[in-house]
């Protein structure tokens, strides 16, 4: 069965692009407790907010518009987004690190994040400037990480590894202590957004993370062929012509980019970037031109399904719920390929 997966990428791509548009639809029709629309009228106002379609259906007016149109579509196709970002990051992280279990948050992002957002709040900046601060925090905190891990010009996996565990752990120290030295209310908004949430979006956020996600994603996939010859080794690379500091420079970056312009929008959501890219390896195999696009819609339709429970359950935080989740598939994936090779 896995061979014959392997063997029909673009009917399995196909597939999962439709199950993607079903989920989408499916989260669509689930709302706060008491919320009700019905399945029809939901499409309906769905369909006729499109261009040029939307011209051939009937307007439709009220609080359901409203409500389709303005919190629940942003926030599920932020998700969509979400679940993408993260997982891209994720495989190409651990395609450069050669490494299951490395994540799009090794480089010391989502502590970075958390940092700046701890600040912001503490600082009392207001919730506008709170993702910026969130995400240039990210995004030096991954500067400073492969700094320390680039010995003589040249970028060490084990350093940059055991220097992305240190400023992690330096972030996370630093975080801590203003949560400690916050007022109750803002210690309270410090930790909710830690554990993620997508409630609240706006259309204007998924338009700013719409072009970085899409960037992001074409970089990767343009080195797609690199990250194949890099499971090699870096000899074997450069003896393939593949220039590797540059390669790795790339795509640590594209991937620091991609989970930090996510996380700075809605909070950690751990697991995503680390189960996704690991479950589609094994459907997919380890050739990153198909493993790439698949687990970037795999990525969404989790995203989408964890974000629609966590809707319907009176908005637990997603990370508590991609956690729940996560952690007995991983130990799942990881007794099933015990012994199998892909690496």
């Amino acid at each position: 069965m896995k061979g014959l997966i392997r063997k029909r990428p673009v009917a399995i791509f196909v597939l999962l692009l439709l199950m993607l548009f079903v989920t989408v639809m499916a989260s669509a029709l689930v709302g706060s407790p008491g919320v009700d629309i019905s399945f029809p009228r939901v499409i309906g106002i769905i369909f006729s907010g499109l261009p040029g379609i939307g011209k051939m259906l009937p307007e439709y007016s009220g609080t359901d518009v409203i409500i389709i149109r303005q919190i629940r579509l942003p926030r599920i196709l932020l998700g969509v987004l979400g679940g993408i970002a993260l997982s891209i990051s994720g495989t190409s992280m651990q395609g450069i690190f050669k490494n299951p279990m490395a994540s799009p948050f090794i480089l010391g992002v989502s502590a970075g994040a958390a940092f700046g957002a701890a600040a912001s709040v503490v600082l009392g900046l207001g919730m506008y400037t709170l993702p910026a601060v969130a995400f240039v925090s990210a995004m030096g905190t991954a500067l400073l990480v492969f700094g320390l891990g680039r010995i003589h010009g040249k970028t060490d996996v084990a350093t940059l590894l055991l220097a992305g565990l240190a400023v992690n752990f330096l972030m996370q120290s630093l975080t801590a202590y203003l949560i400690y030295l916050s007022p109750p209310e803002k210690r309270t908004s410090i930790i909710f957004w830690m554990w993620g949430s997508f409630n609240g979006t706006v259309w204007q956020e998924f338009w700013i993370v719409l072009p970085v996600v899409i960037i992001g994603m074409i970089i990767v996939y343009v080195f797609s062929r690199e990250l194949n010859v890099l499971q090699l080794g870096d000899e074997s690379a450069l003896y393939l012509g593949v220039e590797v500091e540059k390669t790795k420079i790339v795509l640590l970056g594209a991937s620091s980019l991609l989970a930090a312009v996510v996380v700075s929008f809605t909070g950690i959501i751990g697991f995503v970037g680390l189960i996704i890219p690991h479950a589609t390896r094994i459907i997919t195999g380890p050739d990153h031109k198909k493993l790439l696009p698949t687990a970037a819609i795999i990525g969404g339709i989790f995203m989408v399904l964890c974000d629609t429970i966590s809707r319907a359950s009176g908005e637990i935080p997603i990370g508590i719920i991609t956690g729940l989740f996560g952690a007995p598939f991983f130990i799942y994936l990881l007794l099933r390929s015990r012994g199998e090779t892909g690496w």
